[in-house]
């Protein structure tokens, strides 16, 4: 049987090269740490408490969930909402007016824990959304919350 304090270890040992590298700054390019900490910055906000209420009584609202597939099944599912959407942050410029068709409509995007999803908030607003909130706490924080959750549907 491991020791816990010896997984704990390994796993830092093992996860820190990769860490250094995805934050390392480069002279003249405006990184990751930076382009987050400005959406956040930018980007209006929307509560638990508020997105719930939201959901029961705003049929329009569109429900944006940035993660891949892949992390919904890891995650074990999504906010149940009729609104909710899934659309990769990685396709989020081209596939939004799928379901966004006017640009004054309410939309509300989120992640798993608020890393992307202050981004996507952004880009929309930058598309010319005028409507458009981060749910910074993400799956996570509605899962902490005890709210509803669709399982992941099975590929």
């Amino acid at each position: 049987m491991r020791k816990p304090e010896l997984t704990i270890t390994l796993t830092a040992i093992l996860l820190l090269p990769a860490y250094s590298v995805a934050l390392a700054e480069v002279e003249g390019i405006t990184g990751g740490k930076q382009l987050q900490a400005a959406a956040e910055a930018r980007a209006r906000t929307v509560k638990t408490d508020e997105l719930n209420k939201e959901i029961a009584t705003t049929p329009d609202l569109v429900l944006i969930d940035v993660r891949m597939p892949s992390e919904i099944a890891k995650m074990g599912g999504a906010i149940d909402a009729p609104q909710n959407s899934n659309i990769p942050r990685g396709w989020l410029e081209h596939r939004v007016t799928n379901v966004a068709r006017d640009k004054d409509v309410p939309i509300v995007v989120y992640c798993g824990a608020g890393i992307r999803s202050p981004m996507a908030a952004v880009t929309l607003e930058d598309m010319g959304y005028t409507n458009v909130r981060d749910y910074p706490e993400g799956f996570i924080g509605w899962r902490r919350a005890n709210l509803p959750v669709k399982a992941p549907q099975s590929e």
